[in-house]
């Protein structure tokens, strides 16, 4: 069950069946950090229909089918909350690759100390990235790789609202802050991000990201 939040904290949500990693998380991060929860598939995705997280802590032993998958699910279910994959030595193994490019944010061992731990939450939900230096050097090179020779005419199709909407989630931007920097709603933000991802037949935000680092 969820522990009770408050509105003044980002919200963080811990989706692990270990009830001694989801204490000491929820002691760590409470301080800064509402901290809730859920120790099973349908119990993540049931808060995070219910609340507003900015973040979720995953143990991908929980995931009900294959990762990708399973991580696309929630970036529809949820596609402002930002997502940690928890790994430990009993983890499955997944690709980390593949996991980022469907919409992961950032991947931290379990037994992670405390001060390393905020630090990281902290990046993530300022709409960092949080992996190590050869993850992110594997992705810069697929990325040279198989750049999209038709991706500046794609973006032609953006009105220049939606253009800058784009270019602000490629920089990191969520919703909210989206909203504030452009005096605009939140509702309406969601707008154009359904219209982009259309427009450019994508299915999430680090994809547009990925696509917008095509744009010459």
């Amino acid at each position: 069950m969820d522990n009770t939040m408050t509105q003044e904290k980002d919200q963080v949500l811990v989706v692990c069946q270990d009830n001694d990693i989801a204490a000491r998380f929820t002691t760590v991060l409470g301080g800064y950090y509402g901290v809730g929860h859920a120790a099973s598939w349908s119990g993540a995705m049931e808060s995070i229909v219910r609340h507003p997280y900015q973040l979720l802590m995953l143990d991908p032993a929980l995931m009900h089918e294959s990762a990708t998958n399973a991580i696309g699910e929630l970036a529809v279910a949820a596609p402002d909350t930002r997502i940690i994959i928890l790994e430990s030595v009993s983890s499955p193994e997944i690709d980390q690759v593949e996991l980022f490019k469907q919409g992961v944010h950032g991947f931290l061992d379990s037994g992670t100390p405390p001060e390393l731990l905020v630090k990281a939450i902290t990046a993530v939900c300022r709409g960092e990235l949080w992996m190590q230096r050869s993850l992110i050097t594997r992705v810069i090179e697929e990325l040279a790789h198989g750049r999209n020779p038709g991706a500046d005419n794609k973006v032609k199709c953006l009105t220049p609202r939606e253009l800058e909407v784009a270019q602000m989630v490629h920089k990191g931007g969520n919703n909210k802050i989206i909203a504030r920097q452009l005096d605009i709603s939140e509702r309406t933000v969601k707008a154009h991000l359904s219209a982009i991802f259309r427009k450019l037949d994508i299915e999430n935000r680090l994809h547009l990201a990925l696509f917008l680092n095509d744009v010459t």
